[in-house]
């Protein structure tokens, strides 16, 4: 034999690069794809309040006046409520809102009250037994009933179309743990506002 036999390079060492770039690559990835992940979530999460103010408060086209409370609040006359589990305790919230042009009504739509606890726990509305309870229009849009007066008793002065410049009520229910009923702050949050939120200190 006239020469020695040239040593063959191993698989590592002949993709050295490739693996060098994986190893950057791959965690790379992970830190973009959380972070993506983060920053929707951080756009999404209602987090700067707009408080309103006893006086009112201008946002999204309307006047917003501080929001009206009540724990444990009464069912309408002649209604069967069912049960809420222990340790709960409806809360009815009425807000008051005033547009001067009836067409900013539209950019109210999707609303979504909700309340929240100093510890940062939100509830949305009650969806069950609510309709108990709601003895005003529900949502920021105001409303209006086509059904007699006499189908909505006491309540029905409140089902009219809202009239520009005029304050009219709507109301939400909730049922949330009775050690926060009395604390919980109303909040109103648009998915279009985010992250601005309307806060109604109690």
């Amino acid at each position: 034999m006239t020469g020695a036999r040239r040593a063959r390079r191993g698989w590592f060492r002949t993709n050295t690069a490739a693996l060098g770039a994986l190893v950057i690559a791959i965690p790379l990835a992970g830190w973009w794809s959380t972070r993506s992940d983060y920053k929707s979530w951080y756009a999404a999460e209602p987090r700067d309040p707009v408080a309103v103010a006893a006086g009112g408060t201008s946002y999204a086209g309307a006047t917003w006046y501080a929001a009206s409370v009540e724990e444990d609040p009464q069912a309408g006359a002649g209604r069967q409520v069912d049960p809420i589990p222990a340790g709960a305790t409806r809360v009815r919230v009425y807000f008051r809102l005033q547009v001067d042009n009836l067409s900013a009504l539209e950019g109210l739509g999707g609303c979504r009250p909700q309340l929240r606890a100093p510890d940062g726990r939100v509830w949305n509305e009650s969806s069950s037994t609510a309709g108990d309870f709601q003895d005003r229009p529900t949502g920021c849009t105001g409303g209006y009933d086509s059904e007699p007066q006499s189908w909505r008793g006491a309540a029905a002065q409140y089902y009219l179309k809202p009239v520009a410049g005029k304050p009219f009520d709507t109301v939400a229910v909730f049922v949330v743990p009775s050690a926060v009923a009395s604390s919980a702050e109303p909040t109103i949050t648009w998915a279009t506002k985010l992250p601005q939120y309307l806060a109604f200190p109690r």
